[in-house]
């Protein structure tokens, strides 16, 4: 391209966010969608499960938002984020809402994130109209060494990015950081690193004039210089120890019993759960929860539901030697209601009842996941069926 051309027609800037599954990805782009900066950006995202939620969790106008291969494990992801830039670009002029001046694009965190930088890069296309300007790598504070550690994807993850966003340092014990951190640099030493609570990143460490690939280490050289390496990686997703499920629960959730399951699902089978997001009807009121590991985020009140006419909670699992029968069976606790009530300050031999066979149904899948034979990375392979419970 011609620099006139450029001076004409101006390419689009392009934020990649990345990061291994819970870790903060979707807080950070809601933070960014709120600056002025980004006020206009369009979002493209990348979500894993068979059902839709990430999505709703943003905050940016339908007509500038895209969703890719959800519930997809195929390893194409790539090519169908190229789709949806190039759809955007389309429909940009078609009315005021459809607008943007710069992408955001936010990758599962299961996803590779090489592919998608060499189309953004070298797909003559998608870079003659997009120019991709960062890589954020955002990093879970609290799992980030030990995903680091168990998954291949979350290195790559980090020694391509140019910003490094360590998160969760309100909970994070701060040798951890440290470590965190120190780790992090003997991976890509070129990057920036900064700590964002809650999304919160000084955007000063955007400002630059694009994404440059020598400044990377010399394995993520490699990696994005390999133009067969798309085609030759296998999709993390397709990993026959990672299971995803979304589970349907009809009608409201009382809120202490939310609190109650929410909980006992983290402490007993916390190690499994790489990823837990949905939508609950907490008493008629639509709330996001998220949850990664033994982590719980606090409940989000949002201002509509994703469907006028659906109330049905939605919760969307990535795991790790859970069943999804098993998680199923634990939806009892869902309407527990605690003392709420003054009939509840008596405890009743029914309501006990209901939430001792709950709870043994947590520590049977937690026996299970102890007595597990070991695969090569030391995880626990759990085979459950219907009949187990």
């Amino acid at each position: 391209m011609s620099h006139a051309s450029e001076t004409a027609n101006p390419r689009l800037p392009v934020v990649l966010v990345t990061g291994y599954l819970g870790s903060g990805k979707t807080t950070l782009v809601n933070r960014l969608l709120g600056t002025a900066a980004f006020a206009h950006a369009a979002v493209v995202v990348n979500e894993f499960g068979e059902v839709s939620v990430d999505h709703v969790l943003l905050d940016a106008p339908p007509r500038r938002t895209r969703i890719v291969d959800a519930g997809c494990i195929c390893g194409h992801v790539h090519e169908e984020i190229a789709t949806s830039l190039l759809d955007l670009l389309e429909r940009r002029g078609a009315s005021a809402d459809a607008a943007f001046d710069r992408v955001l694009i936010e990758t599962s965190g299961l996803a590779d994130p090489v592919p998608i930088i060499q189309i953004l890069l070298a797909d003559p296309v998608v870079a003659g109209a997009f120019e991709l300007q960062s890589v954020i790598t955002v990093c879970d504070g609290v799992h980030g060494i030990a995903q680091l550690d168990t998954h291949d994807e979350s290195v790559k993850q980090a020694a391509v990015a140019d910003v490094l966003v360590l998160t969760k340092g309100d909970v994070a014990d701060r040798t951890a950081m440290r470590r965190l951190s120190d780790r992090l640099r003997e991976l890509n030493p070129g990057a920036a690193q900064r700590e964002a609570i809650r999304g919160a990143l000084d955007l000063a460490v955007l400002e630059r004039n694009g994404y440059a690939t020598d400044e990377r280490s010399a394995n993520a050289q490699g990696w994005l210089g390999d133009a067969s390496y798309a085609s030759r990686t296998r999709a993390a997703s397709a990993d026959p120890a990672i299971r995803t499920f979304t589970l349907l629960h009809d009608g409201p959730v009382t809120v202490p019993g939310l609190v109650l399951w929410m909980n006992l699902l983290a402490g007993f089978r916390g190690a499994g759960l790489l990823r837990v997001k949905g939508i609950v009807n907490v008493e008629g009121r639509p709330y996001a929860i998220q949850a990664v590991q033994t982590v719980l985020s606090e409940p989000v009140p949002l201002d509509r539901w994703p469907d006028a006419h659906d109330r049905c909670s939605r919760l969307v699992f990535i795991t790790r030697g859970i069943d999804e029968q098993q998680v199923r069976r634990t939806f009892a606790t869902l309407a527990f209601e605690g003392g709420r009530e003054r009939r509840n300050l008596t405890i009743r031999p029914e309501t006990y009842a209901r939430f001792k066979s709950t709870m043994e149904v947590f520590r049977e899948g937690a026996r299970a996941a102890s007595k597990a034979p070991r695969n090569g990375n030391g995880v626990a392979t759990v085979k459950t069926t219907v009949a187990d419970y």
